[in-house]
Order: structure tokens, then sequence, then C-alpha cells
């Protein structure tokens, strides 16, 4: 278990790259089906479907999400990371699935560097 515990943040550094990629992949591929033109609003009305089951999956998410940025900017605070607002930039631009697992891989470096000194 040790060996897990150590090495973490290479999880939280592959849910980066797994679900940054893939959130940019397919808003690629949404912009290219309209034309080439992303439409903020029109994305963000797209989860609120008329299905509940979709519905249910976008409270979902908005409340983690809403929870995962205040723990990302207190906990940011508190280990005194530096430039945490880079981490919210990258959040709005590629997607949450990318700079949370970011903020985590980053804030378990952070840790351990604290330890060991």
């Amino acid at each position: 278990m040790k060996i897990l515990s150590d090495n973490k943040h290479y999880f939280y550094l592959l849910l980066m790259l797994f679900g940054g990629g893939l959130t940019f992949y397919y808003a690629i591929l949404g912009t290219i089906a309209h034309d080439g033109n992303f439409n903020a609003s029109e994305f963000i009305m797209s989860t609120w479907t008329s299905d509940y089951y979709a519905r249910s999956l976008t409270l979902d998410f908005w409340t983690g999400t809403i929870a995962g940025t205040f723990f990302l900017l207190v906990e940011g605070v508190r280990l005194k990371m530096k430039k945490i607002w880079i981490y919210l930039i990258l959040t709005v631009m590629i997607g949450y699935a990318f700079g949370f697992p970011l903020f985590l891989f980053m804030r378990e470096l952070k840790l351990k560097s604290l330890k060991t000194n």
C-alpha cells in the first residue's frame, strides 16, 4: 500500500491527461458539428435536456465542480501554492476534468516537498 500512497500523484496526472484529452476531443467534434463555431451558451444548454437522467448528471457535475473549485482555492491558499489562479483558467479553457486533476497532481508534489523539508 505504501507504493500506492507514495505514487498517487501519477494517478492524478493520468486522470488529467485522460479527462483533458477527451474533453478537448469532444469539444472539437462539437465545434466541427456547428460549422466550426463554438457557441458557449448552446454548449451549456445542451446539458439541460428534457431527459431527467441528463439533468441528474448535470446537477451532479455542477455540485462536484463547485465543491472541488472551493477545495482548490482553500487548499491552494492553505499550502501556499503559487499561481493557483492558473488551475481555474485551465478549468475554464480546457475543462474541469483537466484543471482539477492537474491541481491534485501539483498538490501532491507540494505535500511531498513539505514532508522532505
